[in-house]
């Protein structure tokens, strides 16, 4: 169960990391950055202080965007590790014209996708202030 677990979990793994490095980079060569170098900052709390607060949303979206790839790399993965699963289900249910089952399968992992973008959401009302900040109160 562990190898299965591990390969879905390392397939989007390499394009949040770099997007992740790329803008961290940019964050800390902008100009306040630099101005806060200039003040004295050291590096970690640099990064700790501008770097993470300014790249943590767009890595969340990433991160919760790549849900709906488990379900592609679920064939995969049910394939090489010879496990039946909801992939393999939905590629019979395709083949063999299983019109409810494969509109069960659809709807669930619209779901799903539905559900990581509500947790995104979610987290990012407690992770930006500035989204409690734009609340409409009547």
């Amino acid at each position: 169960l562990v190898l299965p677990a591990l390969t879905l979990s390392m397939v989007g793994v390499a394009s949040i990391a770099l997007y992740t490095r790329n803008e961290l980079i940019n964050v800390l060569s902008s100009d306040y950055a630099l101005f806060a170098k200039s003040r004295g900052e050291k590096d970690w709390t640099l990064i700790k202080r501008h770097g993470i607060r300014n790249i943590l949303l767009p890595a969340i979206t990433l991160q919760f965007l790549s849900f709906n790839e488990l379900f592609g790399g679920a064939v995969l993965v049910e394939q090489v590790f010879n496990y039946p699963g909801i992939g393999q289900t939905a590629v019979d249910a395709g083949l063999q014209s299983d019109v409810p089952l494969l509109l069960g399968i659809v709807l669930f992992s619209a779901v799903f996708v539905f559900v990581g973008n509500l947790i995104a959401d979610i987290l990012y009302y407690f992770i930006d202030p500035r989204i409690k900040e734009n609340e409409v109160i009547e």
